[in-house]
């Protein structure tokens, strides 16, 4: 499954897995770093295996589609006032909501942290998780909480309230207590796959885009008179971070100098093409790497590396996602995702529906041998692991999201045409 660009048929783009040997690079450059900067007498407090894994693993969860269907799942999930407003755990528990699906939402770093823990397979605890350490676990935890349990991020979280035992196993505390922003704090090996994450995004991506001809790098050598410079800085300083880049800033000056390595023509696959790549690359990698340091016990990015970092992914949003193309793609992708929930729904439910006078038997085994296979793993493994706060329609639900996230783009495609028989090929 591709990164984000979808290239011509000869380019060869990042996808999934690249990305993530990518991002287990820088990660283990930064532990190298830190070490550098310690000295051979102080140990950092890290482990670079459980790096090396939390790397490799944080992009497990993607839905098909990437952030279009995380979006779209988790605003199936769960009703209008709380996708708003997010719930704390034992509120939740306490007074569930009859107008979420699953209150607890779909997120793709939980989402990544249930596959490690509860859905894939492992033969030395009876296939249930990959039986990681506790550190590795932690390691892969970006967002050390429960869905509403954050102020300052209500739009992430780090598990489903199915795997809350699960989650206090790594973090070595009931997260099930609400605590301040201000104690919901990475790990150091979490916060160097997050920054080596936020690195390979802004290199890798961009360069992506600019092999797709979606981005036209060119443009940026610096000239007060390039056009798309000045569309694109106008587009940067309406926003509030960026509102202080005036001509004397740090930030202007870092961008300047970047502007500077960047590629002099369009992409056309040549010698010169590469080479200029690379010097932009390599240079862009090399600061962002040598841009961290520790600080009483947690990792610190310099703001100014950090700032143009996130400067660097603002040519994605101005190019790519605020434009029309990549807008109209996610809308059909986002009804692709709901058409699959929405149909299989009922016919989960209805299937794995318990009889009343024997619960040891379901109403309709014939209309679970008609679901996907896989989609009945899932659900089985659901039902099975509950959690304390899923009642067994919910668990079915969380089978069903399970199996939706788990499709590859093409799968998703797949199983949507033959569901709303819109495929003139499907055959048995």
């Amino acid at each position: 499954m591709t990164q984000v660009a979808l290239g011509r048929p000869e380019l060869v783009l990042h996808n999934r897995l690249t990305h993530s040997l990518k991002v287990e690079q820088v990660g283990s450059a930064i532990y190298s770093r830190l070490r550098l900067l310690a000295g051979e007498n102080d140990d950092v407090n890290a482990d670079p295996q459980a790096i090396a894994a939390a790397c490799l693993a944080h992009d497990l969860g993607h839905p098909p589609f990437g952030h279009a269907a995380e979006q779209k799942l988790n605003e199936l999930l769960t009703c209008p006032d709380h996708r708003r407003n997010a719930r704390p755990y034992k509120v939740r528990k306490e007074s569930p909501c009859g107008g979420c699906d699953l209150e607890d939402g779909f997120e793709g770093n939980a989402q990544s942290f249930r596959i490690l823990t509860r859905l894939a397979s492992h033969r030395s605890n009876g296939g249930h998780g990959l039986d990681l350490t506790r550190q590795t676990l932690a390691a892969v935890t970006k967002y050390p909480w429960l869905r509403g349990e954050n102020d300052e991020k209500p739009g992430k979280w780090g598990a489903y309230d199915c795997d809350v035992d699960a989650l206090s196993f790594a973090l070595q505390r009931d997260v099930t207590t609400k605590m301040s922003s201000g104690e919901l704090l990475q790990t150091l090996d979490a916060a160097i796959m997050d920054w080596a994450d936020d690195i390979s995004y802004a290199v890798h991506d961009i360069e992506d885009f600019y092999r797709s001809g979606l981005i036209p790098l060119s443009d940026y050598h610096f000239d007060p008179r390039s056009d798309t410079l000045e569309r694109f800085l106008t587009y940067v300083r309406a926003q509030p971070q960026f509102a202080h880049m005036d001509e004397d800033s740090p930030l202007y000056q870092a961008m300047r100098n970047m502007w500077t390595l960047l590629p002099t023509s369009i992409y056309n696959g040549t010698k010169e093409n590469h080479l200029e790549l690379d010097r932009a690359r390599s240079y862009l990698l090399t600061e962002f790497i040598n841009a961290v340091s520790i600080v009483d016990g947690q990792l610190t990015r310099e703001t100014g590396q950090e700032e143009l970092n996130s400067l660097i992914k603002q040519l994605i949003w101005f190019h790519v996602i605020d434009g029309p193309r990549l807008s109209n793609i996610q809308l059909g992708q986002q009804r692709v995702v709901q058409d699959l929930y929405q149909i299989l729904k009922p016919l989960a439910i209805a299937a794995y529906d318990v009889d009343d006078t024997n619960p040891d038997k379901m109403k309709d085994e014939q209309l679970i041998r008609r679901l996907p296979y896989n989609l009945t793993v899932f659900v089985k493994e659901a039902i099975a692991h509950p959690g304390a706060t899923y009642q067994r329609d919910k668990a079915i639900l969380r089978g069903l999201v399970d199996f939706i996230a788990s499709l590859s783009d093409e799968d998703a495609y797949f199983h949507h045409s033959v569901l709303t028989g819109a495929s003139t090929h499907a055959s048995l």
